[in-house]
């Protein structure tokens, strides 16, 4: 029941309570849009706590069906998302023990392999920027989340 509780408060209310939290959704994903999903959440908290513990990365290029990048069609135009679950994982893991810096909020743009869909390389899934471009960062201000295109 504790637990059923702590869930109903985070869901009703986006209040996070100061807990590190690190929000990953891929932008191509038709199943859970990013508008009705991680961007509301992430705004609806960023209104309920001004003070934010939180970073919202949003992934070109990427959905949540990795299993699907086996199916004709899916490995030429989609790239893993599974791979920046573990780099949240990892910096989750170095901020909880070793005091590190999440990411800040940002798209990462990645790079669809293409026809034949060549073996994907760390420039299809580039790393995240310890400080994001201008033109990559995720911003909020006067109660509203600003994406870049």
């Amino acid at each position: 029941r504790r637990v059923q509780r702590n869930v109903e408060d985070v869901l009703l209310d986006g209040k996070l309570r100061g807990k590190p939290t690190l929000i990953v959704h891929g932008r191509a994903d038709a199943l859970i849009p990013v508008n009705h999903a991680s961007r509301a959440y992430y705004g609806a908290h960023r209104i309920a706590e001004r003070r934010s513990a939180a970073s919202y990365i949003e992934v070109t290029n990427a959905q949540h069906f990795d299993s699907f990048l086996s199916f004709p069609g899916y490995p030429e135009r989609y790239v893993p998302l599974h791979v920046y679950l573990v780099r949240s994982l990892n910096a989750m893991h170095a901020h909880l023990t070793q005091g590190t810096a999440l990411p800040p909020s940002q798209v990462v743009r990645t790079v669809p392999r293409g026809v034949g869909a060549p073996a994907i390389t760390a420039a299809n899934v580039p790393e995240w920027a310890l400080v994001p471009a201008e033109a990559n960062r995720i911003g909020f201000e006067h109660r509203t989340l600003y994406v870049p295109d």
